[in-house]
């Protein structure tokens, strides 16, 4: 089996003992993931399962600031190479400028009116630029 593409070398390794988190990749993780994330001595990515169109992996909700229970999906489109046996590391994303100019458009449309827009949208702006 070959490794993944985003294994860490064993010289980036805490010293035995530390906290271990795995956690699949999805897309817009959750605040719970990101704190996972900090507090973990190790952070293992589980890319080698199988991808999931009914899952968060390549799509999460977009809840209105105004009212948390109306909430709306934001989707990148995908294509995946094994048919649904394909894993979430190999696959791909159709068109990703569409992909990066829906995502921004959708993200400013559900929160540009928020106090914090203008911060969220300059830490964003490298994610829309290839």
């Amino acid at each position: 089996m070959a490794l993944s593409p985003a294994v860490s070398s064993l010289l980036d390794l805490p010293e035995p003992g530390g906290l271990c988190a795995i956690h699949q990749p999805n897309f817009l993780p959750w605040l719970t993931t990101l704190a996972k994330l900090f507090a973990a001595d190790y952070w293992i990515v589980l890319d080698d399962v199988q991808f999931s169109r009914r899952d968060y992996q390549h799509r999460t909700r977009l809840a209105a600031l105004d009212d948390q229970t109306r909430q709306r999906w934001l989707t990148i489109p995908t294509h995946l190479p094994h048919g649904r046996h394909t894993l979430v590391r190999d696959a791909v994303i159709d068109d990703p400028q569409l992909a990066r100019r829906r995502t921004a458009g959708m993200l400013h449309q559900h929160y540009g009116v928020s106090p914090h827009w203008p911060a969220l949208a300059q830490a964003l702006a490298r994610c829309w630029t290839p």
